[in-house]
């Protein structure tokens, strides 16, 4: 008899084992596959199952197999970080893992003191919860948020444009518990009709609305000047490789790269990548008290000017400050009274010879920041310097938007910042009738990630209903429309021009003016259930005695 359980044991922990990763497997696919972002309706299903089972069998360090599973999902979709930095990579891959770990346990620890599906209910909502908050902390990696699981399965998801991507991740997670609680129900022999009947219209209502959507939208162009509403514009990718010739090759022969793209071009925009312009010397800097002393920004400014073009193209810039003490929390100190502020920035030069300075503000952790200064500060000599590629950058408190002589405004996110939908509407709040998105991908390589990264564009086209100029140095530089669509795209790691014509939009969607409201109730819903449970462990343990 010992021997047959023991056998039962060792089917039942090797059952687990086969559950929890195929768990892993189906959360990653929709990252790594196009148009298999239905499969995160289903993905959380064995992870239940083998909760379940570990639940009724009394299964020790269950927590060990819930962790493994968040991190496969981890390492099969971001593995790629590795190519940029081997310890960021594992950093971020172990501690996100983590996170989502603490979320199951409190989901376990919520299931002992409650049943039925509430539990569940609990699971989302904290899921939902940690999603919203994780966009505004200051270790900050929301790259694999559960609504990012169909940035290439956007005929589903048209709706984003009222609930942002955390609408997705409640719809996600609400199929997958009800359809794991209906499962249970069937197996102990209940009635499961009006449950089958709801997850039918919680899956086919969204996806139907959404249909709807996508195939009657209209473009309704805004004009701000008289004209017909559209603009053209001509993304430049140099395709210049980060590694071994941005910070070897001198920044005039990088210049030239790009004036060469630009030849016989007449767009009323040319946008150009993230970090293109970087100082080699302190001599080169591109300082934004005295712009014109440097020669790449007079070379761009005049070519502007005498072309009848506004360009927009990624620099490193300086600004430098007379003060007693820091005058700003990343200041830099020189000496005596001087200091200086180092940020990655978004540089508009107009036709009509103004110019305008934006700075990325979501900065990677580590590499482009200090998070926590005040307890972390220390930290700041561990950040690396590449030529102004890296180090511990100044952001700003607000989003700007850059406009023409011809009145359009048009906002411009650098890089990381197309991740977060919550703070890329602002640009929309302040008036942005198209979007811009200047980046790098190049220092992932050939991996999933400028392709995610990419896709992640077509949410903020969805959820802004603004189209989107993006330029990328070395990854896949496109034209996104407001259905969130890739119209066109270069391919990677090749130098390249291309043109199109975008809609100018004047309307606020129901997401830019309102913010993720899935997210902060879900956070106030947390805080409500906690404490119930809290007060209803302490109860029992006063009745008890």
């Amino acid at each position: 008899m010992r021997q047959k359980n023991g056998f039962i044991s060792g089917n039942v922990s090797l059952l687990t084992w086969i559950l929890i990763f195929l768990s892993s497997v189906m959360l990653s696919m929709p990252f790594l596959l196009p148009g298999t972002g239905w499969v995160s309706l289903v993905a959380f299903i064995p992870l239940f199952a083998a909760e379940h089972i570990a639940t009724d069998r009394k299964m020790k360090h269950f927590w060990v197999r819930y962790y493994i599973c968040f991190l496969l999902w981890n390492i099969f979709t971001t593995f790629w970080i590795y190519k940029a930095t081997l310890y960021g990579a594992i950093a971020a891959v172990t501690l996100n893992a983590l996170q989502m770990a603490l979320i199951f346990a409190l989901f376990r620890w919520f299931k002992r003191l409650t049943r039925g599906y509430l539990p569940y209910l609990y699971f989302t909502i904290v899921w939902l919860a940690w999603e919203h908050a994780y966009f505004n902390w200051d270790v900050s990696w929301p790259w694999l948020v559960l609504g990012n699981s169909f940035a290439t399965s956007l005929k589903s998801i048209q709706w984003y444009e009222y609930t942002g991507v955390l609408g997705g991740s409640l719809w996600i997670l609400l199929v997958n518990t009800l359809l794991f609680r209906i499962i249970l129900l069937y197996i102990s022999g209940e009635k499961v009709k009006k449950s089958v009947i709801s997850l039918f219209l919680l899956y086919a209502v969204p996806m139907a609305f959404s249909h709807l959507i996508y195939y009657n939208y209209k473009v309704e162009p805004y004009e701000p000047s008289g004209g017909d509403g559209y603009r053209t514009f001509a993304l430049l990718q140099p395709n210049i490789d980060p590694y071994n010739r941005k910070f070897s090759q001198s920044q005039y022969d990088q210049d030239k790269i790009l004036t060469g793209l630009m030849e016989g071009c007449t767009a009323d925009f040319l946008i150009a990548p993230e970090t293109f312009i970087s100082p080699r010397t302190a001599a080169a800097a591109l300082i934004e008290n005295n712009p014109r002393t440097n020669s790449s920004f007079s070379r761009f400014r005049s070519y502007a000017m005498e072309h009848g073009t506004n360009i927009i193209i990624g620099a490193v810039t300086d600004t430098f400050y007379n003060s007693a003490s820091s005058p700003t929390p990343t200041a830099r100190h020189i000496h005596g009274e001087r200091w200086y502020d180092r940020s990655n920035t978004a540089l508009f030069l107009g036709r009509n010879g103004e110019y305008e300075f934006y700075h990325k503000s979501k900065l990677v952790v580590l590499v482009e920041s200090t998070p926590y200064r005040k307890l972390f500060g220390f930290m700041k000599k561990l950040n690396i310097d590449l030529g102004g590629a890296m180090g511990d950058f100044a952001p700003q408190p607000r989003r700007e938007v850059f406009m023409t002589d011809d009145s359009v405004k048009i906002g411009t996110a650098i890089c990381y910042e197309s991740v977060y939908g919550d703070f890329y509407r602002e640009y929309v709040l302040e008036g942005a009738n198209v979007m811009s998105v200047i980046t790098n991908d190049g220092w992932w390589g050939d991996t999933p990630g400028y392709r995610q990264h990419l896709s992640y564009s077509s949410l903020r086209a969805i959820e802004t209903r603004r189209a989107i100029a993006r330029s990328a140095n070395t990854g896949i530089s496109a034209f996104i429309d407001e259905r969130g669509e890739i119209v066109s795209s270069t391919e990677w790691w090749q130098k390249d021009r291309l043109s199109a014509r975008l809609p100018l939009n004047d309307r606020q969607t129901v997401f830019v003016t309102y913010g993720d409201i899935t997210g902060r109730v879900s956070v106030f819903l947390f805080y409500l259930f906690t404490v119930m449970a809290v007060v209803r462990r302490l109860s029992r343990k006063y009745i008890t005695r």
